[in-house]
């Protein structure tokens, strides 16, 4: 009957200590995930890129200015 207390109180312990190294393993996580999302101070866009394809009034990207065009298949 000793045993089997012994071994209840040693695994209640265990758990115990387990679930408190969880709970501050969570907290800290928590902290280094809130500390990565910061605010960036300036704009990830650079400007250039923003008004080379942003430029018209409708903020439509001007992407056929950058298509090729498609290769002659007709062996001329």
């Amino acid at each position: 009957m000793k045993n089997k207390a012994l071994i209840f109180r040693v695994l209640t312990v265990a758990l115990g200590l387990m679930g408190i190294a969880m709970l501050v393993s969570g907290l800290v996580l928590r902290h280094l995930d809130e500390a990565n999302k910061t605010v960036p101070q300036q704009a990830e866009m650079p400007e250039a890129y923003i008004e080379e394809f942003f430029s018209g009034e409708d903020n439509t990207p001007r992407i056929e200015d950058y298509i090729e065009p498609a290769a002659n298949t007709t062996g001329a």
